[in-house]
């Protein structure tokens, strides 16, 4: 599936993903066979459910899966034209922090509380720079300033912060390197309105500095909307829908990507009652034969059980797995 829309070589390049946990001798099929790629620059957002295998695909990008329980059983992931998953381990934590860094949902458990914040920051440059601890420490504190904090407070312990200020030392961490690609899982989703909005503001005007790449993990759809380039919609391990931000909020093709945006109030429309998506997921041990939303799905029919339901392009660079769009066409 062809979707750079652009003549550049992608920065990152995901091929045929395949993540398997193991729980109590039960398979947990979590990502099945996911493909995308991004440019540098470009923000690609990643939406769905949870336990849909967002954050198992970011965690493979940045080869941090717990193992066990998890295993990534196939597939290629290219970063900058290198395949992350034949180095050896000491590679890999060369790249981590440089060339891609990632932003944890919860920024609590993603600081030492033990450790003033701008020593934390330090360490990030240290370890990836040649640099006296003076000098890193002296960068922290320049990055604290970048993400809008005083300078002063580098000597302060995390407990010290609210959680805005804490999401934004998070943030100057995962940037303290100038990293090409940023994976950035559900950065906003502890933070009031107004926070949400100055950390976006905030990421967007970082990611334009830097020129860097960004995958961004989200359930909500009014950040999808203001990062994003691209969106990849989740469901079941499996990228679904795939298309520019635009195509995917104006003409949304999948019945659960129309579904997602269904289930949103609209100011715009007089309706006593939403249109939720009624059932739950399938379970991920048990996945069923063909497509895996085909027990949720309104237009199901027969053909939607039989055999996995192949991505066909509907719209230039907008894709969708579903057989109402492929006219019945399955691989």
């Amino acid at each position: 599936m062809e979707q750079n829309n652009t003549n550049q070589t992608p920065f990152l390049k995901v091929e045929d993903l395949v993540v398997e946990y193991t729980s109590e001798g039960q398979v947990i099929h979590a990502v099945n066979g996911v493909s995308f790629q991004l440019e540098k620059g470009r923000t690609l957002a990643l939406v769905g459910e949870t336990g849909a295998g967002k954050t198992s695909i970011a965690k493979s990008i940045m080869r941090i899966l717990p193992d066990p329980p998890a295993k990534i059983k196939g597939g290629k992931i290219y970063l900058d034209e290198e395949d992350v998953l034949c180095i050896s381990e000491a590679e890999m934590q060369k790249l981590r922090g440089q060339k891609v860094s990632m932003i944890f949902q919860d920024p609590m458990t993603a600081l030492n509380p033990v450790k003033r914040v701008g020593d934390q920051i330090a360490e990030v440059i240290r370890q990836h720079n040649r640099v006296t601890k003076a000098e890193a420490f002296d960068r922290a504190c320049e990055m604290l300033k970048t993400v809008g904090i005083s300078e002063d407070r580098a000597n302060e312990y995390p407990h010290q912060f609210s959680g805005g200020m804490k999401q934004r030392v998070v943030i100057a961490m995962a940037l303290a390197c100038s990293p090409e690609l940023l994976l950035a899982d559900e950065p906003t989703t502890a933070l009031d309105v107004t926070i949400q909005a100055q950390v976006l503001e905030m990421i967007n005007r970082l990611k334009a500095e830097f020129n860097t790449a960004m995958i961004m993990i989200t359930h909500d759809l009014g950040v999808v909307a203001e990062v994003s380039d691209e969106v990849a919609v989740i469901y079941a391990g499996q990228v679904i829908e795939y298309g520019a931000v635009e195509s995917i909020f104006d003409r949304p093709s999948h019945p659960y990507t129309q579904g997602l945006f269904g289930s949103l109030p609209d100011l715009g429309k007089d309706v006593d009652r939403l249109s939720p998506i009624y059932g739950l997921p399938p379970d991920p041990t048990n996945l069923p034969k063909g497509c895996s939303f085909q027990p949720r799905c309104p237009y199901a029919t027969k053909e939607c059980n039989m055999q996995p339901v192949k991505m066909k392009e509907i719209e230039k660079g907008h894709y969708s797995r579903c057989c109402k769009n492929n006219d019945l066409e399955v691989s």
